[in-house]
């Protein structure tokens, strides 16, 4: 809370009980300056505003609230509280692996090793995409790339839409709109696609296997879904099952056009509020 004070405190190790039986008086290794002085006042302040009881010590874990005991359940629980802050109640509820699930928590979270994010840690690299020549971001790999957005294409035609996501914050509008009724597959679809697109890029970059055609990376997709489908209710396999072998039909009769595959346009970048406004003034 105070790491100044803390270091230069002669007493790291003293407890609560010997810090208020000595009424604050503990040894520094120097002269606080006012800033720190006042700092110290404030912590004083703070330690004595708590209503300490005479009670003995009792170990309580939080997140249970009924019991107060550590269990997998309460920590799940609390991690998948709500779609947003440390929820990710959509990524932590799907129908998908958990090893699948932490990557699309880093996704979300843009945390997954695009040479962005390896350029901000001092990585020494080329920021070039491995698919095409523009910098490797997390939303150009996976939505704006020319292999990402005919995969998208693809994907889109099948669902009958005329345009594509251009980021991941676009995605779940735009899935809403084009299917509306099948809230239960937008994870499962969004981390089968990024799966599938993150797995050839990492072939490209570790064993320089590059991708000859970009419906290569939405049969893999394709393979994903059919291998997750295991995972859902047996009623709503057969639909789901159904759907992705609809999907791989549509992406073998583009492959066997053998013609240039037509890309629908990106969606508009979201309006910036404070565009609007200075436009206004």
């Amino acid at each position: 809370m105070q790491p100044i004070l803390f270091d230069l405190c002669s007493e790291k190790d003293i407890s609560v009980q010997d810090f208020l039986l000595k009424k604050g008086h503990i040894l520094f290794r120097r002269w606080l300056s006012n800033l720190l002085f006042e700092q110290w006042l404030e912590t004083i302040n703070l330690i004595y505003s708590y209503p300490f009881t005479d009670e003995v010590d009792k170990v309580c874990w939080r997140w249970n609230k009924k019991h107060g005991i550590f269990s997998t359940k309460s920590t799940y629980d609390w991690l998948s509280q709500g779609d947003e802050g440390p929820g990710f109640k959509h990524i932590w509820k799907a129908k998908i692996p958990y090893k699948i699930k932490i990557f699309m928590w880093l996704l979300e979270q843009n945390a997954v090793l695009t040479k962005d994010n390896l350029l901000r840690r001092n990585w020494l690299g080329d920021s070039a995409c491995y698919f095409c020549s523009y910098s490797e971001s997390r939303d150009h790999l996976f939505f704006q790339c020319p292999i990402s957005k005919v995969v998208w294409g693809i994907f889109g035609t099948f669902l009958g839409a005329t345009n594509i996501p251009r980021d991941l914050g676009q995605y779940y509008n735009w899935i809403k709109n084009w299917l509306p009724d099948g809230s239960p597959v937008y994870t499962f679809g969004l981390a089968a696609i990024c799966w599938a697109i993150w797995k050839s890029r990492n072939r490209a970059c570790f064993d320089k296997k590059m991708v000859k055609n970009p419906i290569e990376i939405l049969i893999q997709a394709c393979a994903y879904m059919k291998y997750w489908t295991g995972l859902y209710k047996a009623e709503f396999q057969e639909k789901l099952l159904e759907g992705v072998q609809m999907l791989i039909s549509c992406a073998h009769r583009v492959m066997q056009q053998k013609r240039t595959i037509p890309v629908p346009q990106l969606l508009a970048p979201a309006e910036d509020p404070a565009d609007d406004e200075e436009a206004e003034e």
